[in-house]
């Protein structure tokens, strides 16, 4: 099964002209600056991001639409 047979299932309502491939990049939210930042990975064996801007490890990973929504960021 391919993407594109998952996007054109009728019960999920989103066909392929109109549904957004863009919105599924990755990006990550830095609850500290409570902006949406670049990160560090310092050690690609483990899920641990670190904020360009403040140093610190509390990020959020989600797509940026979801970050916007659950983090309020207009």
């Amino acid at each position: 099964m391919s993407y594109n047979d998952l996007i054109n299932i009728d019960d999920f309502s989103k066909k392929k002209e109109t549904f957004n491939t863009e919105r599924w990049d990755v990006s990550f939210y830095c609850k500290d600056c409570k902006k949406i930042v670049d990160v560090d990975r310092p050690n690609t064996k483990w899920y641990t991001f670190i904020c360009k801007e403040c140093n610190w490890k509390n990020i959020a990973i989600w797509t940026e639409e979801g970050l916007k929504t659950n983090y309020r960021i207009k």
